[in-house]
């Protein structure tokens, strides 16, 4: 869904900016897909996750079967980061 599907544009073109994506190889909770994502505000991020899930493209692609939540999600968990003084991002 991911690599193949789209849903990476989908994410560039409804403000989800991303600073990386990866996913893990090994672990009781696969699969495990981790990404983070740049905003300029917390209503920056509402407004475009808001966007995500609306978006017709998104929409089509989660109601497709191989791309269920029972099979390829093992859980959702959110951090919210800042960063240091001394980062350079």
């Amino acid at each position: 869904m991911f690599n193949d599907a789209g849903e990476i544009a989908i994410f560039r073109r409804v403000g989800l900016n991303p600073v990386f994506f990866g996913e893990a190889l090994v672990g009781s909770k696969m699969p495990n897909l981790t990404y983070m994502l740049g905003f300029e505000s917390d209503e920056d991020r509402a407004a475009a996750w808001k966007r995500f899930g609306a978006d017709p493209q998104w929409q089509q692609l989660r109601a497709m079967e191989e791309y269920a939540d029972k099979k390829i999600l093992s859980g959702i968990t959110n951090l919210m980061l800042k960063p240091a003084t001394y980062s350079q991002i």
